[in-house]
């Protein structure tokens, strides 16, 4: 999964026009036609089988900000929704390795501390946001501005 505006942000410079900016979203999830669900447990298929909605919903956003939002916004809201699904991918699979016994996660493999980069980069991101925000309430003379918080 893309995760990194910079790259998204450098393909739209290139291309120049805002027909590009519609190959900038989320990608699209599925699960490869290998998977072997009949020997998984109910609970572990209940909670992968809600993960594809998670990261449909993630596109749906992107595609309604996509109405209102610059380039340069798109590009970053693309590389936070990835970020954030990600992030519930490393944890699905934990849990599920987990509980079905399989393959133990080894810190210190080569991905082990993406974890702690995404929720780094989210954290980042959300509290940008709310300075933004925080800035935007004090511009505005009656401070009557909808500060709705981040999840």
């Amino acid at each position: 999964m893309m995760y990194k505006a910079a790259w998204a942000a450098a393909k739209l410079a290139r291309l120049a026009t805002s027909e590009a900016s519609k190959g900038v979203s989320v990608p699209v999830f599925a699960y490869p036609d290998k998977v072997q669900w009949d020997i998984l447990s109910r609970r572990v298929i209940s909670e992968l089988r809600e993960y594809p909605a998670t990261v449909h919903d993630a596109r749906e956003y992107v595609e309604s900000f996509r109405e209102f939002g610059d380039l340069t916004d798109i590009c970053e809201q693309v590389e936070y929704e990835c970020a954030k699904a990600a992030t519930s991918a490393l944890a699905l699979a934990r849990t599920t390795r987990r509980r079905e016994g399989a393959a133990a996660w080894k810190p210190g493999a080569k991905d082990s501390a993406m974890e702690r980069e995404l929720s780094d980069f989210i954290a980042k991101v959300e509290a940008k946001r709310k300075a933004s925000f925080e800035w935007l309430a004090q511009s505005i003379p009656d401070g009557s501005i909808n500060m709705q918080t981040f999840k």
